[in-house]
């Protein structure tokens, strides 16, 4: 049976539709430009793709990757891809990826670069004192232009808080950090970051409440535990101090540092028998934990048990000779015992070396 003319016609134009699909003949020049490197008409192209296809979320991807990532202009940049993301985050894009993997993959790749050079200038103020200023601005400006292309990442706020930190710029951590803060406010570490802060500016109360929720978040965070402990323990509040670390130990019953900071504070209240606890299990975890082993020689000395004192700040003198602290800690252990020339010797090996 032979087709009429318009049953061509409406054949023909149902393949044209299939052909061209959900593309514009602009978008699909456009790619062809891109392969090319051609930015110029690529953009002409997307840009009159936009006027023809305000639904479609590639024009919008491509825009933002292609064309305005390229040219450095991040705040486009993200507005084209917030607006591909508002359309349709699970379209397939002509690369197979989704929409939102290929703006993920895309502000991952030009965001590597800015944060991986900020990291390095940081590395270099801490590694190069001549040059500290000069590489903590580099560094800064870096971090600043990836929280800019990228500001959900959280780790770009924290190395700008430590950044800001050791620049002494007040007004912009703090500013840093509530922005960080409204973005990830469950972020534990970066909790941590606002507590140390607002401690050291005095200001106990927020720097508690941030603290605290970080611990919620993560008991076992050793940084949150100690700087709770150092704010309960210069108000008076001991008990408070000694729960921190408690509290912390019990999710993490093998973080040594936890366990040594505790056996500190008891030897600061004077609790001698909890403190050489702690320390022996500092030591068991690592046995060639030098401050572990100073510790318990403290406590068996201010114990008076001397000959317990002598044997585990001779443990630790076998690992730092000449530590002069322990010559003398073991000159006053030796002394107490009798072994008086055997002490003096020792003071002056402490004051040779010191």
């Amino acid at each position: 049976m032979r087709l009429s003319i318009f049953t061509k016609l409406t054949v023909l134009s149902a393949l044209f539709a299939v052909f061209w699909g959900c593309a514009s003949e602009q978008i699909t020049s456009s790619r062809l430009y891109i392969r090319e490197e051609n930015w110029e008409m690529a953009e002409e192209m997307l840009l009159e793709a936009l006027e023809l296809e305000p639904e479609n979320p590639e024009v919008f991807f491509l825009l933002g990757e292609e064309i305005y990532g390229r040219k450095k202009e991040w705040g486009k940049m993200n507005e084209m891809f917030d607006q591909a993301l508002a359309l349709a985050p699970d379209k397939k894009l002509s690369n197979g990826l989704t929409v939102a993997a290929g703006v993920e993959n895309a502000r991952l790749k030009y965001w590597m670069v800015y944060y991986n050079k900020g990291a390095d200038h940081y590395n270099l103020s801490i590694n190069q004192p001549e040059g500290k200023e000069e590489n903590l601005k580099a560094a800064i400006e870096a971090f600043e232009k990836a929280k800019t292309i990228n500001p959900d990442d959280s780790g770009t706020y924290k190395n700008l808080v430590f950044a800001y930190i050791k620049s002494g710029q007040a007004d912009l951590l703090e500013s840093t950090l509530e922005e960080a803060l409204k973005r990830k406010p469950d972020d534990a570490d970066l909790l941590v970051n606002a507590g140390k802060v607002y401690k050291d500016k005095g200001e106990v109360e927020k720097a508690i409440e941030f603290l605290e929720k970080s611990m919620r978040i993560n008991p076992s965070n050793s940084a949150a535990a100690r700087y709770l402990a150092d704010i309960y323990y210069d108000q008076g509040d001991k008990e408070m101090a000694i729960f921190a670390f408690q509290k912390a130990i019990k999710v993490d019953p093998e973080n040594v540092d936890l366990i040594f900071n505790l056996g500190v504070l008891y030897l600061q209240i004077a609790d001698f028998d909890l403190a050489e606890e702690k320390f022996q299990i500092v030591l068991k975890l690592n046995p060639s934990d030098l401050e572990a082993a100073m510790g318990i020689g403290e406590a068996y000395e201010r114990m008076e048990q001397w000959e317990d004192a002598e044997y585990y700040y001779g443990k630790a003198l076998r690992v730092e000779p000449e530590n002069s602290t322990l010559l003398r800690a073991m000159a006053r252990v030796i002394y107490r015992q009798g072994r008086i020339d055997e002490a003096e010797e020792l003071l002056e090996r402490a004051k040779s070396v010191q």
